[in-house]
């Protein structure tokens, strides 16, 4: 074959087919929430998300979003929103995410010299008296400070007279002062802890149901809480003034006077029970994520 014949042949060889690329994440997304005929804004509410963060993954913005295990998080939520495999955006987003080189860190070796020679006796020693130089002192100050406290938990406080044993305890903030009528209780709101013990006041709670308890004496308005776990209540009065605000432990009791309409906030609300002039509160359509808030008109 002469010289023009082999240039021939070699044009007709096919030339290799190009790989076409694969889609990346953002495509895959946008392809996905376009068959369900859903917008980004309508992504970003089902997801709870904002939607500047659901147009970061649609268009591999990566940077805008939080980080690494957030971003597989939110791909695998998406996923569900368009009930497609997680698997197959996670991949995409392996190839589309920017990967971090790990920095080769040598440590230099040289010039490093081991010895198998044993610590000389005199540094044992020396360690042994320093620890005994910090530790003798340190026992003798808690052996004095032992029986000190020893010492003030043998005096016993004075045995309360029997006929104010039975009495109910009023817990104030510091600036209030309790006030000589029922009109001034309404106007302040008093916080009224009543003892399980109290002889004249008929119980609250029966089991878990919050009975109806009958309104004050001074027919103020008035409300009962019985706590049957730790939980924190913050009560307002018509004027906005916070009359009542603390943690109370399980199994106590308080009850709260003021001018209405009362507002509410009620942490750990599924262990607290309520009754307002006497009538039970249901508290369960005012809860979200276990605190609820609500005003009593």
């Amino acid at each position: 074959m002469n010289e023009e014949g082999q240039h021939t042949a070699a044009r007709a060889e096919p030339l290799p087919e190009a790989t076409p690329a694969l889609p990346t994440l953002g495509e895959l997304l946008v392809a996905a929430r376009e068959r369900w005929n859903l917008s980004a804004a309508d992504v970003a509410r089902q997801l709870r998300l904002g939607l500047r963060q659901v147009e970061g993954l649609e268009s591999n913005r990566f940077e805008v979003l939080p980080g690494n295990t957030f971003v597989r998080g939110f791909i695998r939520n998406y996923a569900k929103v368009v009930q497609e495999e997680p698997a197959v955006f996670l991949d995409a987003y392996e190839r589309c995410r920017p990967q971090l080189q790990q920095r080769e860190i040598v440590a230099a070796a040289e010039h490093i010299e081991f010895t198998n020679k044993p610590t000389p006796r005199w540094v044992w020693y020396l360690g042994g008296v320093a620890v005994l130089l910090v530790t003798v002192p340190l026992l003798i100050y808690f052996a004095l400070h032992d029986d000190e406290s020893s010492k003030s938990r043998v005096a016993r406080p004075a045995k309360m007279p029997p006929n104010q044993a039975h009495e109910a305890q009023l817990t104030l903030p510091p600036q209030h002062i309790l006030p000589q009528s029922a009109e001034s209780n309404a106007a302040s709101g008093v916080a009224v802890t009543v003892p399980a013990a109290t002889a004249t006041a008929p119980p609250i709670m029966q089991g878990t149901a919050l009975q109806a308890v009958p309104a004050a004496a001074s027919g103020a308005p008035n409300l009962t809480m019985h706590f049957e776990g730790d939980a924190w209540v913050e009560i307002r009065d018509k004027s906005g003034t916070k009359i009542f605000s603390q943690l109370s432990r399980a199994g106590s009791e308080q009850v709260v006077q003021g001018t209405p309409p009362f507002a509410l906030v009620v942490g750990n609300a599924a262990r607290v029970r309520i009754a307002y002039n006497g009538k039970p509160v249901d508290l369960a359509p005012y809860i979200r994520v276990n605190v609820a808030r609500f005003t009593l008109e």
